[in-house]
């Protein structure tokens, strides 16, 4: 398997997130990659590429010109009203009632283009991102050039992102760039699977109206776990996208045996949808152990849960998303 990596997202570090009722050091951190870049190697893996440079244009096939403008602005913005110290967070929301158009604020921008406080930003966020979309990108090459499989060692996530808003740790959606450069390419029909833990609330907004992209997310009940709004079974698409949105919500402390059960049923319809390509938005936050997660997956669960997925004979192209349980990430 191709594994592509870059160490361009080491500056997005050392901000805080609000954990319910606790401001922490943030669980998504470099550690992470370095965590699975060292397991990797000590497993024998070899074929490491190295990312290459992108230009916008496949962001903007994706996120609007004024969310992209914002991503890139905010830090500078936010250094020059207040010095470079800290991190940049937004105030207020842009919620019902409230006007929602950003003004030159830099406040006004992060009220409009984030719904949460899990989304900071630091003098590296905007390389880190860049650096994200331009590993996933590296990667979807690979698979165009003929790899059955490749990997997108990439952080920040992207998978809360939607076309303007950013959230739970992402600000590109990296799978949804990936899909649509696919597309404009050579693809006709994309599958995007979404293991993580959360539900991708960002994925599943960019696709569902549209039938050229297949969404199927196991994910945590919304009742129960962030994003809270998004993520019922009821929520299949719209217009021509209706049918093309699946989503299977389970309960915490769902173990391997339901689990796989929810994820035969996606996998039937994913071979039914016949993709050129598959992409994983692979979150391992379903590890018992994650400290943001409620499922109750095995390490050896995941080796089971991938010949399940590499069944499908399928060219794929995984990203990493969410999974924050450090000490055992790499395994």
């Amino acid at each position: 398997m191709r594994i592509v990596y870059s160490d361009a997202h080491r500056g997005h570090d050392g901000a805080k997130e609000m954990r319910y009722d606790q401001m922490i050091p943030m669980f998504e951190n470099p550690g992470r990659m370095d965590a699975l870049v060292t397991a990797l190697r000590a497993q024998g893996h070899r074929d490491f590429v190295d990312a290459r440079p992108f230009e916008l244009n496949s962001i903007l096939r994706v996120h609007t010109p004024g969310f992209v403008a914002f991503l890139e602005q905010c830090w500078p913005l936010w250094e020059a009203e207040f010095g470079a110290s800290g991190f940049a967070t937004a105030y207020t929301f842009g919620m019902r009632g409230m006007e929602q158009q950003p003004n030159e604020s830099v406040h006004s921008m992060l009220s409009c283009y984030t719904f949460d406080v899990c989304v900071p930003f630091v003098k590296g966020t905007w390389t880190a991102i860049r650096s994200a979309v331009d590993v996933t990108l590296t990667a979807t090459q690979e698979i165009t050039n003929g790899a059955t499989a490749a990997f997108a060692l990439c952080r920040p996530p992207g998978h809360h992102a939607s076309s303007d808003l950013a959230g739970g740790y992402c600000y590109v959606n990296n799978a949804a760039v990936a899909a649509q450069t696919l597309l404009d390419q050579w693809a006709k029909r994309i599958a995007i699977l979404d293991v993580d833990y959360h539900h991708g609330n960002g994925t599943q907004r960019i696709f569902y109206d549209r039938a050229d992209v297949l969404y199927a997310s196991l994910h945590a009940k919304p009742e129960q776990e962030y994003p809270f709004l998004l993520g019922y079974a009821r929520e299949t698409g719209v217009g021509v996208g209706e049918g093309f949105n699946l989503n299977l919500p389970l309960p915490l402390g769902t173990t391997v045996a339901a689990y796989r059960e929810a994820l035969a049923a996606a996998l039937v319809r994913i071979r039914a949808y016949a993709p050129d390509v598959l992409i994983v938005s692979l979150g391992v936050d379903t590890f018992v152990g994650d400290p943001v997660g409620g499922f109750r997956l095995e390490t050896p669960d995941f080796l089971t849960i991938g010949a399940d997925i590499a069944a499908l004979g399928l060219p794929t192209l995984f990203a990493m998303e969410g999974g924050y349980a450090i000490a055992a990430l790499g395994t």
